[in-house]
């Protein structure tokens, strides 16, 4: 089984109009970025150090530098000079076109179980009992796509770029696919392509801030993940007993740095 992960510093305004308006509020800059991922990384090596882990990143020396705080077995992660990748990955207007294309990258290459990690986790123990999992890991369940709030703009966006607002929709800050599955991959893409071509500023509203609407869907790359585990009838595994995702307030990357101060050297 291979873990992956990327990292790298955020454009805040393709982030805004991709629907994260919030985005300078939670991601502040890329030190803070490169700060809550070290954290999260040395996390997952302090109970799984004998774990492959490949980093792409297009700041290799800044992520060293701040994974080196953490008293941490680091001999298997590999962090990879991957900027010519990321600026080709980055290149498109919706701003998690990265994760997706990260994603492709790896399946394609692998032959073996393969597990994306988002950045802002708390690996809460050793992940060995994932080691033969079948199907799909999430993080965890987090409703039906039709039980949404209409404002939110994914029911909308569903409907009308995959024909149905009906199945399951997991958070995806931790994302399995079983190696008998990694072709699958294609499809998320081509998903989450019709997703952010709907417009959905007529029905979109932020409670936070009145007045503001934007075009795209903002996770329309996680929706798009969890429409083809649906379309292939996956079986999917949560995984909140082995992770925690801080990622339900815009603050919430402090507390990914908070949890692993017990690392610090």
């Amino acid at each position: 089984m291979k873990f992956i992960s990327l990292v790298f510093d955020y454009d805040f305004d393709k982030q805004k109009k991709s629907g994260r308006i919030w985005a300078e509020k939670a991601y502040r800059s890329k030190n803070f970025i490169f700060e809550y991922t070290a954290a999260s990384i040395a996390t997952f090596c302090h109970h799984n150090p004998e774990r492959q882990y490949i980093i792409d990143t297009d700041n290799v020396d800044l992520l060293s530098s701040k994974i080196d705080q953490y008293a941490v077995d680091t001999s298997n992660i590999e962090v990879r000079d991957s900027s010519e990748l990321i600026e080709e990955w980055c290149k498109d207007d919706y701003c998690f076109w990265p994760l997706l294309r990260h994603l492709d990258y790896h399946a394609s290459q692998s032959e073996e179980n393969l597990v994306k990690l988002d950045n802002d986790l708390t690996c809460l123990k050793s992940i060995d009992d994932l080691d033969d999992f079948q199907g799909a890991l999430a993080w965890k369940f987090e409703r039906k796509v039709s039980d949404g709030r209409d404002y939110w703009g994914e029911k909308y966006a569903c409907i009308n770029a995959l024909g149905s607002d009906e199945f399951l929709e997991y958070n995806t800050g931790i994302l399995g696919i079983s190696k008998e599955n990694l072709h699958l991959t294609k499809e998320m893409i081509e998903a989450c392509q019709k997703l952010i071509e709907v417009d959905v500023s007529s029905v979109i509203r932020f409670p936070e801030a009145p007045g503001v609407t934007v075009k795209t869907y903002s996770t329309s790359d996680q929706t798009a993940t969890n429409w083809i585990f649906h379309k292939n009838n996956l079986n999917v595994s949560e995984t909140y007993e082995y992770f925690h995702h801080h990622c339900y307030s815009p603050l919430a990357k402090n507390d990914c740095i908070n949890w692993a101060e017990f690392l610090k050297k």
